[in-house]
């Protein structure tokens, strides 16, 4: 019968590999790589030699009906890999899990190293609630507002992570934003070079700017905000059509109510468009 073995696999440090991985490929008809290249390397560590194809975040789309078909057609066992870790963790893989299970094929998870997990065991956070968050935005203003948006979850620790051209950056608007958080920044976690830093977000910053190989290795930051205060509770913003229908009530113009409502932060857009909503509105009485 059909099946479908989700393999986790080292992320750095090849030794990691369990003997349930290893089983589970040396069980698979085929293999479903996100780079053949890659698990090429893991395969022949261990003298394992299967077919492969590739499955990554470019083709997944095309592929993964493809290759359930073909599971079905030839009854065949298959395992997917990602380049390290956890496939459908921040990698791709999950559009090949769902299609196994809407085509009815057994999917058996083969758990192993976790980038996440290993970096949340090494920080010494309060790690009991967190959430993972991936690759946050580049852009400034579009990671501000997501930063502003996780703090506003309430969640007390939070995972991430970062290119090795853009760690410097991402600590530094951290270090910014909330200079009392504390941070674990973990670099090529199990391999040779490994590196944690970790303490107050100035304190890290300084660190890896002090570190002319800062740019180098894959890294996994967690983020402990819980002793940060809770955000200001916004109050709900009246709609600006109803905030100056009741200064216009009041006696004021519609020109001096959408004045008004400029005055008191509402977009200028809106205020137009509320302005041109009012007037049609007398027009017709």
């Amino acid at each position: 019968m059909s099946r479908l073995y989700v393999v986790a696999t080292p992320i750095g440090n090849l030794n990691d590999l369990t003997p349930r991985m290893r089983a589970a490929l040396e069980a698979a008809d085929l293999i479903a790589a996100e780079d053949t290249r890659v698990t090429m390397k893991l395969l022949n560590q261990f003298d394992l030699h299967r077919p492969m194809v590739s499955c990554h975040r470019h083709n997944e789309e095309q592929k993964a009906p493809q290759i359930v078909e073909r599971m079905l057609a030839e009854d065949l066992t298959v395992a997917l890999t990602c380049d390290a870790g956890t496939p459908g963790i921040s990698d791709p893989g999950h559009l090949l899990v769902r299609a196994c299970w809407a085509a009815g094929v057994p999917v058996e998870p083969v758990c192993g190293p976790s980038a996440v997990v290993t970096c949340l065991s090494a920080s010494g956070f309060d790690a009991r609630e967190f959430a993972f968050y991936g690759f946050l935005p580049r852009e400034k203003k579009a990671l501000n507002d997501k930063l502003d948006a996780i703090h506003r979850a309430g969640v007390p620790v939070f995972v991430l992570y970062e290119s090795p051209h853009r760690v410097v950056e991402l600590v530094s608007a951290l270090a910014e934003k909330w200079p009392a958080c504390m941070l674990c920044v973990c670099s090529d976690l199990t391999k040779k070079f490994e590196r944690i830093y970790r303490g107050p977000a100035p304190e890290v910053l300084k660190q890896l700017e002090a570190n002319p190989g800062v740019e180098k290795g894959e890294y996994c930051l967690a983020v402990d905000v819980s002793m940060l205060p809770p955000p200001p509770v916004e109050a709900a913003r009246v709609d600006v059509t109803a905030w100056m229908l009741a200064r216009i009530l009041d006696g004021a113009s519609i020109r001096d109510a959408a004045d008004a409502a400029l005055a008191a932060g509402y977009p200028r857009n809106e205020a137009y468009r509320a302005k041109v909503k009012i007037g049609e509105m007398f027009e017709e009485e």
